[in-house]
């Protein structure tokens, strides 16, 4: 068990004092009397007077402290017991797993790991779980062996060694479990973090901005959790869940719930990852208590790195696994004012369309397919639907001095993939037997569903059925460009100022991608790589309920 001293949450240690845990199924009554979800609940995500736990911000050592990797390291993942909620010191301590490492004397807990481009990358993975895992390097360009692949996953006391040079640009990238049919699970519970990659591009627009990472430019990952009556943190899904995804009801910033961060008159840089398990977020900053209006921030970067130039916008939809590089502008603020990021409501489009459309629900009755859905929309265990508006993190204005920084109206160099001639794959999501299918396959280790020649470019034209749900595709070992969107939703298409029905998410190198009900979204990618012999990699739903049911296929770049 980790000592008391070594995480803190919120700015208290994790076995901190203050709150009301018990509070939490209190609330859960309040509602059956007619009191609302959270009424009385000290970390509800609704009210804004609540938000007063001090985001917890990664330092240079122990838990999410930045590594800058420099030698080979020794990474452990291991299980813990403690108190994730400010709450009382005798609350039952949480289940939580970490990934632990050493480093120049110094012990760090789910590292944020910083490498330069172009840099050797080795570590070794020793699995010291009961149960088998291993670890995927989400978005990054490796050997399919260095990839994390669900058949490279390693029982208990086995250890996997990763040697990969890092060919990706510079940007915000993660790390996460990927074992066999257990990523969900150990996710949730704590296997996973950033990495970050630099280059002179990311040098350039820190020294223009004056930012530094961890005072002014700071990770931010956004997770939605269930607790029970005594702070402990809640992962048993039922079937629906299983099947629809886990949604948590309340929300961490950093592992903060109600976080609050006092920040100046100046631009900060917050790279958003959605680290959650299934739920999308609409993001906005909203100016004042009761909310007010939103106020435009800058989207810089994407998935892979910096996009060509900034783009000014009020919202952007965040789905799991992707990334969102943005600056925030406090200035358009007062000191004493205060100002909320927030994930704002949205139609969250679960198990619509007409009865008779392809998909699980194909042949019902319109009345029978309306009573499906309403059962199935009712049998979740969060008090926080899909869709519904909450606060994320609450930022206080304080007074200082404005930095005198310029933003560049040029930030990277996004070459487009010359697709004339790129054969066009079709990719056809699908739900039959309540499981969601891809091209109608489920998963199975050794199947190979198609083959790519290396050096080929391809266009996939992802199409996602009226009768279904949201799903964040994403592939593993290649970055895609998003070409065009097609049918998409009202929600989406009043975002989408960027050509071809794409919104400011789309833009730059991606590795996932939001597919809405009755959607195509057409993406490019260059399979071109120089790994020796055929490499297999994974694409899959990112909705991590989803890919541990199935919905994932492999496919092999051709030697």
């Amino acid at each position: 068990m980790l000592k008391r001293r070594q995480l803190l949450v919120g700015g208290v240690t994790v076995a901190g004092a203050g709150g009301a845990a018990w509070l939490y199924y209190r609330s859960r009554a309040s509602q059956a009397l007619g009191g609302g979800p959270f009424r009385h609940y000290p970390f509800d995500p609704v009210a804004a007077e609540n938000f007063q736990q001090k985001l917890f911000i990664p330092v240079a050592s122990g838990p999410f402290g930045v590594l800058d990797v420099a030698a080979p390291l020794k990474i452990r993942a291991t299980a813990a017991s403690f108190p994730l909620l400010p709450g009382p010191a005798s609350q039952a301590p949480s289940p939580f797993l970490l990934y632990q490492t050493e480093h120049a004397g110094q012990a760090y807990q789910n590292p944020i790991l910083r490498i330069e481009s172009g840099a050797r990358f080795t570590a070794s993975l020793d699995n010291e779980l009961t149960e088998p895992t291993i670890i995927h390097w989400h978005g990054l360009h490796t050997p399919a062996k260095m990839d994390g692949h669900p058949s490279d996953t390693i029982g208990p006391g086995a250890r996997y060694d990763y040697d990969f040079t890092v060919r990706n640009r510079g940007g915000t990238y993660w790390y996460h479990t990927h074992a066999h049919e257990l990523t969900a699970k150990q996710a949730y519970n704590g296997l996973a973090s950033f990495f970050l990659v630099d280059d002179e591009d990311q040098r350039k627009l820190a020294k223009a901005l004056d930012l530094k990472l961890g005072v002014t430019d700071l990770p931010l990952v956004i997770q939605d959790k269930q607790f029970d009556a005594q702070g402990k943190l809640v992962y048993r899904p039922n079937m629906h869940e299983s099947m629809m995804g886990w949604l948590g009801d309340i929300v961490l910033a950093n592992l903060t719930p109600n976080a609050v961060h006092a920040v100046t008159p100046r631009t900060y840089r917050l790279r958003l990852l959605n680290g959650s398990n299934a739920r999308i977020y609409r993001l906005a900053f909203v100016k004042g208590d009761s909310g007010g209006p939103s106020l435009p921030f800058t989207v810089i970067g994407t998935d892979g790195g910096l996009i060509e130039r900034p783009e000014t916008v009020t919202e952007a939809f965040l789905a799991p696994g992707e990334r969102l590089d943005v600056l925030f502008d406090a200035a358009q603020a007062q000191p004493g004012d205060t100002v909320f990021l927030k994930s704002l409501a949205f139609d969250p489009m679960e198990n619509e369309g007409a009865a008779g459309a392809s998909g699980g629900m194909a042949g019902m009755s319109s009345q029978n397919h309306q009573g499906m859905g309403q059962m199935m929309a009712g049998t979740s265990t969060s008090r926080l639907p899909l869709g519904a508006a909450f606060n994320v993190l609450k930022l206080s204005v304080t007074a200082g001095d404005r930095a005198a920084t310029t933003l560049p109206t040029v930030l990277s160099e996004i070459k487009p993939i010359r697709t004339e001639g790129a054969p066009e794959r079709k990719i056809e999501l699908s739900m039959q037997a309540m499981r969601f299918l891809i091209n109608g396959l489920t998963f199975r280790m050794d199947e190979i569903a198609f083959e790519v020649k290396r050096g080929a470019v391809e266009i996939w034209s992802i199409s996602n059925p009226t009768v279904g749900m949201p799903h964040p595709m994403h592939i593993h070992g290649f970055s895609f460009q998003v070409l065009e969107r097609l049918n998409s939703p009202p929600q989406w298409s009043a975002t989408a100022r960027f050509g071809k029905g794409r919104a400011v998410s789309d833009l730059g190198w991606k590795d996932t991608v939001l597919v809405w009900p009755g959607e195509t979204v057409r993406i490019a990618i260059d399979f071109a790589h120089d790994f020796p012999g055929s490499q297999t990699y994974v694409f899959h739903c990112h909705n991590l309920e989803h890919e541990d049911a199935g919905m994932m296929i492999n496919f092999r770049v051709q030697a």
